[in-house]
């Protein structure tokens, strides 16, 4: 009997590669960004936040639903179809992607100069045309790496490719400042050189992945989804995601750039760069790039909703777990970690960071109850729940008028993301038999608050990364002596955790 391609045994594998791989580009990510907001110019970052946000905006216009229909439909291609059939496929999605992905960069091309005009950037008119050739080799490349090798749990070569890319810019960068100032120009054609580099490793780890199953069989009574189908919910996921980009992170940059300044935008796209690092790395993020073709492949094979409920409360709470010693500490010490980080650039900011992360909260959820709504067939449910953050931005707006600068974006992310999971849990346990576990969920909370109160009564007021460091030890430590006693995790649950783990790191 042949070994099932999302077996538990090529899941452990893989996260090994994935988790190596992203602990690698994190902290390629992290020097880089550390860099770059001390090479450039404040006014100069602030057009790179812009370009970078543009980029993400038109990545999410472009893609028309296929990451959706990747995620939904490869595992079960894998699992079901010939060799021939599952080639296709792949060929068929990478050849969409790259021509929406074009004509997106020649639309662009003609809108360019009326775009940075309006935002008050006309000078960097050059850079931004540059840009496009970025947009259209990261945007290819990541659809590669994030939407067939990660689907197809080839974590490997997709781990080899994003760290190559960023060592690549980082060398880059380090050759350049050794010659002189860096300047915008520089910066973006670096990044086409290293995604051009990163894609090249991608391609080729795919080619053989393909070269490798080209002789599968497949299943004689299975029938591959019509196009139909698979279009309608990609069309479903589609509009979801643009509703969602009408309040992003990525749109109020503009909005910042309008309404608050280039500087204001600059300490706003260092705080949302903070902000991506975290969100990136949290557990619930191993659900798109590895856990969710598993999650996908047991519910379409002999799972069911029991299986994909369970497994989701599991992942949810684990994102959690990580996620709230991070956000007590932020609380406690942001300031003076942001002005450290910044080498003094963003120095006395409020708690902007803090505010920012308590979005992380319901947007750790989010993927994992989008993921449910798609495997059960009730995609429109996320459409739902885009709409109704929609609310946040005449909120924005409202406090931008009143007065409140860059804490008036900050409070309308959080609440577009609040209001977006509680229309879709709401939806979903009304439609569905999924129950999230709010009593877990609470338990959390519960252990965070209590940390949070211990650590700030203990701790004496301390400056520096030495006592960044001291806070950072003694909430974890805070933290875990309190989940220890509140058991946030269930009896089967922990069980489950170590068994993966082949540790018994869960005790409690």
């Amino acid at each position: 009997m042949s070994v099932s391609p999302y077996s538990s045994a090529i899941l452990k594998r893989g996260a090994v590669h994935f988790l190596v791989g992203k602990a690698a580009s994190a902290l390629l990510s992290l020097i880089t960004l550390l860099w770059l907001v001390r090479l450039l110019a404040v006014e100069e970052y602030g057009a790179y936040v812009v370009l970078i946000a543009g980029m993400e905006i038109t990545l999410a216009i472009t893609s028309l639903g296929s990451p959706w229909v990747a995620a939904r439909y490869l595992p079960e291609f894998r699992l079901y179809s010939s060799g021939k059939m599952l080639i296709q496929f792949v060929w068929q999605l990478i050849a969409l992607n790259t021509l929406f992905l074009v004509i997106g960069a020649l639309l662009l091309l003609m809108a360019i100069p009326w775009l940075l005009e309006f935002l008050d950037l006309a000078q960097y008119t050059d850079a931004a045309r540059l840009y496009l050739l970025v947009l259209i080799i990261e945007g290819s490349v990541r659809r590669i790496r994030e939407n067939i090798l990660g689907t197809l749990l080839q974590q490997k070569q997709a781990q080899i490719s994003l760290v190559t890319r960023n060592l690549a810019l980082l060398l880059l960068l380090g050759i350049a400042s050794n010659d002189g100032a860096v300047n915008l120009h520089f910066v973006v054609l670096a990044e086409f050189v290293a995604s051009a580099v990163g894609g090249v490793l991608a391609l080729h780890g795919l080619i053989q992945y393909m070269l490798k199953h080209c002789d599968l069989l497949g299943s004689d009574s299975w029938l591959p989804p019509k196009w139909s189908k698979m279009c309608g919910i990609a069309c479903q996921m589609y509009f979801n995601q643009l509703v969602s980009l009408i309040y992003s992170p990525q749109v109020f940059v503009f909005l910042i750039q309008r309404y608050l300044g280039a500087e204001a935008t600059a300490l706003f796209g260092f705080l949302r760069s903070l902000y991506v690092q975290i969100a990136s790395y949290l557990p619930a993020t191993l659900l798109f790039s590895l856990i969710r073709p598993k999650l996908i492949a047991s519910y379409v094979g002999t799972g069911g909703m029991a299986e994909l409920s369970n497994n989701a409360n599991l992942v949810g709470k684990l994102s959690l777990f990580v996620l709230m010693p991070v956000l007590i500490f932020t609380w406690i010490a942001g300031t003076e970690l942001l002005d450290l980080l910044s080498g003094g650039k963003f120095g006395q900011v409020n708690n902007y960071l803090a505010g920012l992360l308590l979005a992380l909260i319901p947007l750790s959820q989010y993927q994992i109850l989008t993921t449910v709504a798609v495997a059960c067939d009730r995609s429109h449910l996320c459409f739902l729940g885009a709409s109704l953050g929609m609310l946040s931005l005449p909120a924005a707006y409202w406090l931008l008028e009143s007065g409140y600068g860059v804490w008036s974006i900050i409070i309308a992310i959080v609440m577009s993301q609040a209001l977006c999971n509680a229309m879709i849990i709401f939806s979903l346990t009304r439609a569905t038999t999924y129950m999230p576990d709010t009593f877990g969920f609470f338990k959390l909370v519960i252990a965070a608050l209590i940390s949070f109160i211990l650590t700030q009564q203990l701790m004496m007021e301390v400056h520096g990364w030495l006592g960044l460091l001291i806070i950072a030890v003694s909430v974890v430590i805070f933290y875990l002596l309190s989940a220890y006693f509140i058991r946030p995790f269930r009896t089967e649950e922990r069980t489950r955790i170590n068994r993966v783990l082949n540790r018994e790191i869960f005790v409690w």
